[in-house]
């Protein structure tokens, strides 16, 4: 039986299709080995490119696995720089950003030639599907794809180019793959796209609703990608306050506080106006945690709008930040723009950035201490659980008594390291 190992680097969507990748894998008859050190017979790298960064490492960890073993590769940069993969010695298969199911005739042909398995961007939904059976993640808690691609023009990013323009998966191949993969065990859905908010077979409100006819069957949790402000709507957040297994933590594409900066992005919204929507967001949902993306350094922003842009973040009490130093993607907009800053600068704005959210977030664990929390169990190791809470707050606990799946109540006791500490009530 040959034996794969799959590494993925990049979003929420590269992690499902990994995870089609795998089940389709297995039920060809192959073992899929979490562990990308022991010898492999195959290696599958899914790969990233909306930072230089993210392409970077794309092609370090290709030459890794590429020395070790007959290797494909697939995904956004190897879309972007098929000729740059095809040339690494080793890599047998490169595949684009569609036909990824490709790759698993590519490993049982095990044909020793250079393949170009680059495909043109689908122009139609391109449907995959998982149901539970690979664990290449997690047993108790699944990403599902509801939506690919991207028309949207911000000016920095090269991902629409890649991807292409955005397309909506039906609703009842979602509710079915959820119905799935509840059925094998599941407690948790997050509903990922490349442009979550643009989904539309149905509104997306509709879509939470009848996922929220599954939490009888043990659909416990319900959780949302990364949305655009303007998706937090009166309409939209009332059924989120009304479905019963929707969690309260909400992750925002915002990119920048600085309005200026803003439009220089194309971005649709105001810094203003997503503190609006935010005190919305909030009015509905109390106890609702936001997380957001931020981008710093982008060309002409100046040391005023980086602070009002730290303000922003201290403001709007986020709980997380997942922030990175602009990054020029070959044909985009930003690319060319005058006011290119030192890469040394935009750095400096990102860790200081960071330093302001970390600030934030141990205020926030903090007035958790003495709470309980419901947490669901997504590992135990060495005598201990780990999991979130419904607030998407990582929190560890003595794992006497509990098993991979439980929900449990726990009684926050301290935080370490950026997590909640407790023990089961």
């Amino acid at each position: 039986m040959k034996r794969v190992h799959i590494h993925t680097l990049g979003c929420r969507v590269n992690q499902y299709e990994s995870v089609a990748i795998a089940e389709a894998l297995e039920k060809r008859g192959m073992t899929v080995c979490k562990d990308g050190e022991a010898p492999c017979d195959f290696y599958i790298l899914n790969t990233c490119a909306v930072t230089g960064e993210a392409e970077r490492q794309s092609r370090q960890l290709a030459r890794r696995f590429a020395s070790r073993g007959k290797t494909a590769v697939l995904g956004c940069a190897s879309q972007n720089a098929k000729e740059e993969f095809l040339s690494i010695p080793g890599v047998f298969y490169v595949g684009g950003c569609s036909g990824k199911l490709d790759v698993v005739d590519a490993l049982l042909s095990a044909a020793g030639a250079p393949a170009d398995g680059v495909r043109a961007v689908g122009r139609t939904y391109e449907e995959l599907s998982i149901d539970g059976r690979s664990d290449l993640f997690s047993v108790c808690r699944a990403y599902i794809k509801i939506q690919d691609g991207c028309s949207g023009h911000c000016t920095y990013c090269v991902i629409p180019s890649l991807r292409g323009p955005s397309r909506s998966r039906p609703a009842e191949d979602v509710v079915a793959e959820a119905e799935r993969l509840v059925r094998a065990g599941c407690r948790e859905v997050v509903l990922t796209g490349i442009e979550t908010s643009a989904y539309n077979a149905v509104p997306l409100q509709e879509l939470l609703v009848r996922l929220g006819a599954l939490e009888p069957l043990g659909l416990a949790r319900v959780r949302l990608g990364s949305l655009s402000p303007g998706t937090l709507r009166e309409d939209f957040l009332r059924v989120c306050a009304e479905v019963g297994n929707f969690m309260p933590h909400v992750h925002l594409s915002l990119q920048s506080g600085a309005d200026r900066v803003l439009r220089l992005m194309r971005r649709p919204y105001t810094a203003g106006e997503v503190l609006e929507r935010i005190k919305l967001l909030r009015s509905y949902l109390p106890r609702v945690l936001i997380s957001a993306d931020f981008i710093t350094g982008f060309p002409t922003e100046t040391e005023e709008e980086a602070l009002a842009t730290e303000a922003f973040l201290r403001e709007a009490n986020l709980f997380h930040v997942h922030a990175f130093p602009y990054s020029e993607r070959a044909g985009t907009p930003a690319a060319v723009m005058e006011g290119q800053l030192p890469v040394e600068v935009r750095k400096a704005r990102c860790a200081r950035l960071n330093a302001a959210a970390n600030e934030g977030r141990e205020r926030i664990l903090d007035g958790f201490s003495g709470k309980s929390v419901r947490v669901l169990v997504e590992r135990c190791r060495n005598g201990f659980a780990n999991g979130h809470t419904e607030e998407f707050l990582e929190c560890v606990f003595p794992a006497e008594g509990v098993q991979v799946g439980d929900i449990c109540t726990v009684t926050v006791t301290g935080r370490s390291d950026g997590r909640l500490q407790g023990k089961v009530c």
